[in-house]
C-alpha cells in the first residue's frame, strides 16, 4: 500500500461528491424550469396544501365554466323573451286600436284574427328555440318540443274552435289539461262493474226534449273529479258521439260533466218570438224578425228546425248567418244556420247522441243484478258458478274485482259453509276454483259470500225484486230482498241520481227507468216514471242493468314539456331556480289571449264579430301577459301570478348573479395561482447564485479528492 488513504475515509469523500453533484444538478433544473421541485417529494413540506389549493382552483374553474354555458342560455332565453314581448305588445296595440272601433264590422274583425294568427305561430316558433340539443323552454324535458299550438291555418284552428259549441279555454287550469281517460279502473273491486271502457253519454240528462239542459256524460266513479270546466276534450272511440266539445260543468262527485252544447228544446206555436241577425251593409244596426213576419212560431230539438207557420218568413237568414232569438221560454241564444227553406230552418247543432242508455247499445254496465240465482258448488273441479235459477245460463261479472289467492267465506249454503281461496277466475267472472275441496250442491235459497281477510267483495244469491207502484210518478220504487224478504242493503250503492236503468225479465215490468232517488241503505231505488203495472215481486231472474259504453276522453295542452323547477349552482354555497318554461303563467296569458280572439269564423254564431266582449277579455290578459300589475277585473277569474316583465326581471337578476359570482371566481383562482407559485417556483437569481456555489462547492471537491489520491508514504520519505 503506497497511498495513506483509507477505505473508509475514501468511500465517506465520495458520498459528499455524489451529494454535491446531485446539488448541481437539483440547481440546473431549478435554474431551468423555474420550479422548486418536479414531484411533490421535493415540497412535501406544502405538499397537502398544494394539492387543497391546486383542487379548490380546479373546483372554481368548473364553477366558471358551468356559469358561462349557463349564462350563454340565458342571454337567448333574455332574447327570446323581449322577441315574444315585442310581439305581445304590437298585437296589444293593435287590438286597443280594433276595441275603439266597430267591433261587428267583417274586415276590421277578420284583420285582428289575422294579427292573432300571426303573433301565435311567432311566439310558438321562439318558444322551441334548440340550444346545444336542448329545448329552452320544456322544463327537465330538455329532448322535447315543448309548445304546439295547432294553429297551421286560421280556417283549420276554427274548425276545432268554433267559439259557439267549442269555445278555446278561458282559465289556465282548463287550458293546461292534459289527461287520457279510457278505463273505469276505479270500480275495479265492485262487483256490479266490468272493469273495461265504461261511458254514458245522454244528449239530455233527463232524457226530456221539453226541458233545458246540457248533454251529460257519465261515469261509474268518480273519473272526471280532476277535470277542469272549460277544458277542451276529444271523444273517440264511440259508435256516435266522437268529436271535439267543451266542458261546461263538472259534477261535485266527479262521476259526470256536462259538455256546452247547441239544441233546441221542444216549444210549439210561440206567438213572441224575435229573431235578430246582422244586417251586412250596416254591421252596427242589426235586422229583426217578429211574429209579425213570421206567424208563431216552433222549436224542434230533434231535427234541430224552427218552423215559421208564415211561407218563407224566414228566407232572409242565409246558410252560415249568426242570429240570436229572444222572446221564447227555454230557446233564447245564438245559432247559426246551417240550411234554410224559408219555412224551416235548421242550425248547426252540437249535442251528444243518447249511447250506453239501453239494451240495444251495448254489453258492458256500470251495474248488473240478477235476481233468483242459484250458486253450484261442484265437486271434483272444486268450482264454485253462479247461474240464472234454474238454467245452466251463467251470471258474469260476479267475482270481478277478485284476485287468485284471495279468501272468502261462504255461509247459509247446506253443505259448503267454509273459507275458500281463489286458484283461478274465469274470464267472465261468473265463476271461481277454489283449493279446498267442495261438496257438490246447487243452492237457490241465498248462499252469502264475504271476503275474507279484508278482501272487499260480498254477494248474495237467491235475491228477489220488489217492484212497487204507489201511484203518481216520480213514487215508485224498486227493492231488492234476500230470498227471506228482507232488504239487501248497499245493492245501489255504486248508482247515482239521474241513472238510467233498464229492467228485463220481469214479469210486466221490463222498460227504461230514471233514478230519482236512492234510499240511505243503498236497498232501495225510486224511478222518475209512473209504473202503470200493479206491484209485483219478481224472482224468476229479473235483471237491472246501468248500461257503459267503451270510449276515450281526452285532453291535450298547447305545453308537452313539464314544470319541474330545476336548479343551477353558481358556487357551492347558491343556487338559481330554472323555471321559466312555456308554461309560464305571462306565457299562457299571452297564448290563451290570442287564441280567445283568432277562434270563430267571422259572420258566424261563434264569431269575433258576434261576440264583441272577447277584445275586452283579450285586452286584460295582454297586459296580464306583459305586466306584474293590471288595472281592472279579471274577466274569468283570479289569475296566476308571473308576467313576461318579472320574468325578463329574474332572468337580468340571474345573469347578473353569475357573472358577479364568476368575477369573485376568477378572484380567487388569481389568488390560488399566487400561493401554487409561492410553494412550486424559485427565484432565478436565487437558483442561480445557489447553482454556481454548488459548482464551486463540487470543483473544490473534485480538487481535494484528487490530492487525497495522489498522496502516499513515498511522498514524505
Amino acid at each position: 500500500m503506497t497511498r495513506i488513504s483509507t477505505m473508509a475515509s475514501n468511500s465517506i469523500l465520495l458520498d459528499t461528491i455524489f451529494r454535491t453533484q446531485q446539488r448541481v444538478l437539483d440547481s440546473q433544473i431549478q435554474v431551468a424550469t423555474e420550479k422548486r421541485s418536479q414531484d411533490y417529494q421535493g415540497i412535501a413540506g406544502n405538499s397537502r396544501r398544494l394539492v387543497n389549493i391546486e383542487n379548490s382552483s380546479a373546483a372554481l374553474e368548473r364553477f366558471i365554466s358551468n356559469n358561462e354555458q349557463q349564462d350563454v342560455r340565458f342571454q337567448i332565453t333574455e332574447n327570446v323573451m323581449e322577441s315574444v314581448k315585442d310581439t305581445v305588445l304590437q298585437f296589444r296595440n293593435q287590438l286597443s286600436n280594433y276595441a275603439s272601433g266597430e267591433k261587428r264590422d267583417r274586415e276590421r274583425a277578420e284583420a285582428i284574427q289575422v294579427d292573432a294568427f300571426e303573433a301565435l305561430k311567432t311566439i310558438e316558433n321562439l318558444l322551441n328555440t334548440e340550444v346545444d340539443g336542448r329545448f329552452l323552454f320544456s322544463g327537465s324535458r330538455v329532448g322535447t318540443q315543448p309548445v304546439s299550438l295547432n294553429v297551421n291555418t286560421i280556417s283549420g284552428f276554427q274548425t276545432t274552435f268554433d267559439g259557439a259549441r267549442v269555445t278555446y279555454p278561458t282559465t289556465r287550469d282548463a287550458h293546461l289539461e292534459s289527461f287520457t281517460i279510457n278505463s273505469d279502473t276505479n270500480n275495479l273491486n265492485n262487483k256490479f262493474v266490468d272493469p273495461s271502457n265504461l261511458f254514458q253519454f245522454r244528449q239530455h240528462s233527463t232524457g226530456s226534449t221539453t226541458t233545458t239542459g246540457s248533454s251529460s256524460i257519465e261515469a261509474s266513479s268518480a273519473l272526471f273529479s280532476n277535470v277542469a270546466a272549460g277544458t277542451t276534450i276529444t271523444i273517440a272511440n264511440t259508435t256516435s258521439n266522437n268529436g271535439t266539445y267543451t266542458v261546461d260543468t263538472v259534477a261535485s262527485d266527479g262521476r259526470s260533466v256536462t259538455v256546452k252544447t247547441d239544441m233546441f228544446t221542444d216549444e210549439a206555436n210561440l206567438g213572441a218570438v224575435t229573431i235578430t241577425y246582422p244586417d251586412t251593409d250596416d254591421p252596427a244596426n242589426p235586422l229583426t224578425l217578429t211574429n209579425a213576419n213570421l206567424g208563431l212560431t216552433s222549436f224542434t230539438r230533434s231535427t234541430d228546425t224552427i218552423t215559421a207557420t208564415n211561407a218563407n218568413s224566414l228566407a232572409a237568414l242565409t246558410v252560415g248567418t249568426a242570429f240570436t232569438v229572444s222572446g221564447t221560454t227555454q230557446n233564447d241564444g245564438s245559432y247559426t244556420v246551417k240550411t234554410n227553406d224559408g219555412t224551416n230552418l235548421v242550425i248547426e247543432a252540437k249535442k251528444l247522441t243518447d249511447e250506453a242508455a239501453d239494451t240495444t247499445l251495448g254489453t258492458s254496465t256500470f251495474f248488473d243484478h240478477f235476481t233468483d240465482t242459484d250458486v253450484v258448488f261442484t265437486a271434483g273441479t272444486n268450482t264454485i258458478e253462479v247461474r240464472q235459477s234454474g238454467t245452466a245460463t251463467v251470471v258474469p261479472n260476479i267475482f270481478n274485482g277478485l284476485a287468485v289467492g284471495n279468501t272468502f267465506n261462504v255461509t247459509n249454503s247446506a253443505s259448503n259453509n267454509a273459507t275458500f281461496t281463489i286458484t283461478s277466475i274465469a274470464a267472465d267472472g261468473s265463476s271461481v276454483t277454489v283449493a279446498e275441496a267442495l261438496t257438490g250442491e246447487t243452492d237457490s235459497t241465498g248462499a252469502n259470500f264475504a271476503g275474507a281477510a279484508s278482501v272487499p267483495f260480498s254477494y248474495i244469491s237467491g235475491s228477489q225484486m220488489v217492484i212497487t207502484n204507489v201511484g203518481a210518478a216520480g213514487t215508485d220504487t224498486i227493492q231488492i230482498r234476500d230470498s227471506g224478504g228482507a232488504a239487501l242493503t248497499n245493492v245501489f250503492d255504486t248508482l247515482a241520481v239521474g241513472e238510467a236503468i233498464t229492467l228485463s225479465g220481469t214479469a210486466g215490468h221490463d222498460a227504461n227507468y230514471t233514478i230519482s232517488a236512492i234510499s240511505a241503505d243503498g236497498s232501495t231505488i225510486t224511478v222518475a216514471e209512473d209504473i202503470t203495472v200493479a206491484t209485483a215481486t219478481d224472482t224468476d231472474g229479473a235483471r237491472l242493468r246501468v248500461f257503459g259504453a267503451s270510449g276515450t276522453i281526452s285532453a291535450t295542452s298547447y305545453f308537452s314539456g313539464d314544470q319541474t323547477t330545476l336548479t343551477h349552482r353558481v358556487d357551492s354555497d347558491r343556487s338559481i331556480s330554472l323555471d321559466l318554461t312555456g308554461a309560464h303563467p305571462g306565457i299562457e296569458k299571452a297564448i290563451r289571449g290570442l287564441s280567445i280572439i283568432l277562434q270563430g269564423a267571422i259572420g258566424t254564431e261563434g264569431g269575433l264579430d258576434q261576440n264583441t266582449d272577447r277584445s275586452g277579455q283579450a285586452m286584460y290578459l295582454m297586459d296580464a301577459a306583459l305586466e306584474r300589475t293590471v288595472a281592472g277585473t279579471p274577466p274569468f277569474g283570479t289569475e296566476t301570478a308571473g308576467s313576461i316583465e318579472q320574468a325578463q326581471i329574474d332572468l337580468g337578476f340571474s345573469r347578473v348573479l353569475i357573472n358577479t359570482t364568476n368575477l369573485l371566481h376568477r378572484d380567487f383562482i388569481g389568488f390560488f395561482e399566487n400561493s401554487i407559485t409561492d410553494i412550486e417556483n424559485v427565484s432565478s437569481t436565487e437558483a442561480i447564485t445557489e447553482l454556481l456555489d454548488n459548482q464551486r462547492s463540487l470543483e473544490a471537491s473534485f480538487q481535494v479528492f484528487a490530492r487525497i489520491r495522489e498522496l502516499s508514504l513515498t511522498n514524505f520519505i
